[in-house]
């Protein structure tokens, strides 16, 4: 974002039910099966980080979750046209690397 102060109202917008029902629609609607379930946001200077929570049936998905990711980033982008998307992964995901974030959140499924 152009000033941190839009990403940190970016964030707060998101963190409504409204924001977030918007995102979530759009997430949605790339798949029969993903479902996001919730947003995990950070914000460093102009920088948004969001990490998608999401279900993805009994697939890893995570193509699912991209496909998802990037529809539900246009949409933002439409709220805030001064967005720049710098990448659909930032390593916040943390997929393929060991991470406490996926110890203390949750990935993937358990049997």
């Amino acid at each position: 974002f152009p000033r941190a102060c839009d990403s940190a109202e970016v964030k707060a917008w998101l963190e409504t039910p409204e924001g977030f029902t918007v995102i979530k629609e759009a997430f949605d609607s790339t798949s029969r099966v993903a479902r996001l379930q919730k947003l995990h946001m950070s914000v460093a200077g102009r920088n948004l980080y969001i990490r998608f929570q999401s279900r993805s049936g009994d697939a890893m998905g995570m193509n699912m979750i991209s496909k998802g990711t990037e529809k539900a980033l246009s949409k933002l982008q439409e709220y805030f046209p001064e967005m720049q998307i710098l990448a659909v992964s930032g390593n916040y995901c943390t997929d393929k690397k060991p991470a406490a974030i996926n110890w203390i959140e949750g990935r993937g499924k358990s049997v």
